[in-house]
């Protein structure tokens, strides 16, 4: 009987297979498709040039008075000032593999789940590298204090959400239209009434807006055991982004002696997740080669470029009621797959 098993090393060609993967993950990333997040080419451009940041420069805009003009003295000419943004440059990799002994007995095909759902797993992980991100921000008290309505002793309320929106001064109507709040803050919106449903033109299925915000659902937001949840607010572009994937960026592995025959793909690449408005502090280092979650999410990571007001997103945390609040699963024992990548 023929073969009829999904070969991975024949189905993928790297260099198209990694395109494809930061196309789809690219394309499916919720604060993409929403426009918080906006991929950058002036950030890709930097990706793969060495060092462990990015450089963004800056001009300040025109200041000053206006001077009397007579002939009896020469006008006075301002120069421009500038200053720079830093943003990390990360390297990240990461490997699935899957035994020949569990090709045999998986009731799915492990080779097709990988090739299928690579492109959605660093989805997930662009997210939660945005919200380490925006937690660390957030962390810094320069920017908390000018960008954070922490009003966690308090149910939340469309009065807090006003009051967060006010950070951002006489800007705030022209600047704030999108939501990112966890499914329990948004639940507790539709049981204030807060929510309008709008239904776009050619869409397939309506969308809920406040304030004419659109809101983003994602429950990586943080919630807390007390129930203070942690809901972002954003202007378009706010944020920049970009990936790239280096040569040899895919490869496909074969380790014929590993746990009786395993196949492996590996794929690495560089990108970069920038809040406009602030920069990686000076003087700070990642402790290894790149940066990491628990760096990122670090207030001492962080530092507010010039005018808090160029950061066009502001944080407000307030207590969700209880009965919105996700009830927690018991915690399971967690058994080993036949197709476990763990080397050993």
């Amino acid at each position: 009987m023929a073969d009829t098993q999904f070969n991975l090393s024949e189905a993928i060609i790297p260099t198209l297979f990694g395109n494809n993967v930061i196309n789809a993950s690219t394309k499916t990333n919720r604060f993409i498709a929403s426009g918080i997040v906006t991929p950058d080419p002036s950030l890709g451009a930097q990706l793969l040039q060495p060092g462990e940041f990015i450089t963004l420069p800056f001009t300040n805009d025109l200041e000053g008075d206006p001077e009397a003009w007579q002939d009896t003295s020469d006008i006075s000419v301002s120069g421009l000032t500038t200053g720079t943004q830093r943003a990390f440059r990360m390297r990240q990799a990461k490997a699935f593999g899957y035994t020949d002994i569990s090709e045999l007995v998986s009731v799915s095909d492990p080779a097709n789940v990988i090739a299928t759902r690579f492109a959605e797993w660093w989805r997930r992980a662009d997210e939660r590298t945005l919200l380490s991100t925006l937690k660390g921000i957030f962390a810094n008290t320069d920017i908390a204090t000018a960008k954070l309505f922490d009003d966690s002793t308090n149910e939340f309320s469309a009065s807090g959400f006003l009051a967060a929106i006010s950070r951002l001064g006489d800007l705030q109507d022209q600047t704030f239209n999108k939501i990112a709040v966890h499914s329990a803050v948004y639940a507790e919106m539709k049981k204030q009434q807060m929510i309008d449903t709008v239904q776009p033109a050619g869409a397939v299925t309506p969308f809920g807006t406040y304030n004419g915000m659109a809101i983003v659902l994602d429950d990586d937001l943080p919630l807390d055991d007390n129930g203070v949840a942690t809901s972002y607010i954003f202007g378009n572009g706010s944020v920049g982004y970009s990936v790239v994937t280096p040569s040899d960026g895919v490869e496909i592995e074969r380790e014929a002696r590993k746990a009786g025959g395993r196949t492996n793909i590996i794929n690495r690449r560089v990108m970069t997740t920038h809040v406009l408005g602030t920069s990686v502090a000076d003087g700070f280092t990642p402790a290894g080669q790149t940066v990491i979650q628990s760096e990122l999410e670090s207030g001492d990571t962080w530092a507010s470029v010039v005018d808090p007001r160029n950061i066009k997103v502001v944080a407000y945390k307030a207590k969700v009621s209880a009965e919105f609040l996700p009830v927690k699963p018991k915690t399971k024992t967690a058994s080993t797959s036949s197709s476990s990548t763990s080397s050993k």
